[in-house]
């Protein structure tokens, strides 16, 4: 089969995307006859090298976002000899002229008030585009796949969930090596860890809040990721007073998250909502307990392999923290059935799902 693979959202711009994309074209080089789409800028991190890949590539001048490509990229695509292209972002050609797989991620800014009326009406515009488009959908997960098809009235039988994996480099680290990591970054001993950044729905406030009624002898609290904390102050504001018992780490490179997470007491999410809980998964991977909020994408990433609480509720989340740091025998339970179920969730099966996809999209021309 002959897949046209759109990869600009390999860039800073697009991490989240930009990850599945390249873990998606790095499955799919094995199967099947690639090409992808690409554009000058850089990639997100050099570990998401494209030119590495046993694939095509087409240089395309403009990032997925420009209004150009609503006549261009179709004129690119019907010179390209391919069975299917397949955009994994709303933000596409929206008449393709040829069959078409989207992927699509969450909705979660219509429910957290990160965007405007404005915005809302238009990111449900550019999803009904996109969706006039695909002949088939994918879904980062099963919770995805069910708001998606209620929100905008989906015959289920166009899309489907195939929820994501976790890289082979998220794994057990060994113990001297994550130590000199500890000594070089100047970690402490023990700490509680959460990834990703500080928009609403990552519940962050009432995170900290809840840690602040924990003894002070509780380890520190580190929050990784990048943060906007002139958009979303609310993180900062309720560590005030806190002191150095939480800790604003900051970006994290890929080569430096397996360490944060092995040397981690435990990894705590307490997210209202996810897309996939893709961190709880990798934390997992490195062998890491977590501690994590029964939401939507959490706890279809989780499985009955974490220990759960109530994201609205502090005495819940406080009550999580401590037991966690408490029991010995606990977080061994929660670290074996975890590294148990990230070994399931890799690219591989991915890539397989999607190639059946491609060939179903197909069947029913």
């Amino acid at each position: 089969m002959r897949v046209v693979l759109d990869a600009r959202t390999v860039t800073p711009h697009y991490p989240g995307i930009g990850r599945y994309t390249f873990e998606l074209a790095r499955g799919l080089a094995s199967l099947t006859e690639l090409t992808l789409l690409v554009n000058p800028q850089p990639t997100a991190d050099e570990k998401f090298d494209l030119t590495a890949l046993p694939a095509k590539r087409v240089m395309v001048p403009y990032g997925p976002r420009a209004l150009a490509q609503q006549w261009d990229l179709p004129s690119r695509l019907r010179s390209l000899t391919l069975d299917v292209y397949h955009s994994p972002y709303y933000f596409m050609p929206y008449w393709p002229g040829r069959p078409t797989v989207l992927t699509v991620y969450d909705l979660i800014p219509l429910y957290s008030g990160e965007f405007s009326a404005l915005r809302r009406a238009a990111l449900l515009a550019m999803h009904g585009l996109a969706f006039r488009a695909a002949r088939r959908i994918i879904a980062i997960s099963q919770w995805v796949r069910e708001d998606f098809i209620e929100q905008f009235r989906l015959r289920p039988e166009r899309i489907v969930a195939i929820p994501l994996a976790v890289d082979a480099h998220f794994a057990p680290q060994p113990v001297a090596m994550v130590e000199t990591f500890r000594q070089q970054m100047n970690l402490p001993r023990e700490y509680l860890l959460t990834v990703g950044g500080n928009k609403p729905h990552k519940n962050l406030p009432r995170l900290i809040q809840a840690y602040g009624a924990l003894p002070e002898s509780t380890p520190p609290l580190i929050l990784a990721g990048s943060h906007d904390a002139e958009r979303f102050p609310e993180a900062r504001q309720a560590a005030q007073g806190l002191g150095k018992r939480v800790i604003f780490w900051g970006r994290v490179s890929e080569a430096q998250l397996p360490w944060l997470y092995a040397g981690a007491s435990a990894y705590v999410n307490a997210s209202l909502m996810e897309g996939y809980g893709l961190p709880v998964l990798e934390a997992m991977a490195c062998g890491t307990p977590v501690a994590c909020a029964e939401s939507p994408g959490l706890t279809e990433a989780a499985g009955d392999c974490a220990l759960f609480f109530n994201p609205k509720d502090l005495d819940s989340i406080a009550d999580a923290l401590k037991k966690i740091l408490a029991d010995s025998t606990l977080r061994a339970d929660l670290r074996a059935r975890g590294l148990a179920r990230a070994q399931t969730q890799t690219w591989a099966r991915v890539a397989q799902a999607t190639l059946q996809v491609y060939t179903e999209t197909l069947a029913n021309l």
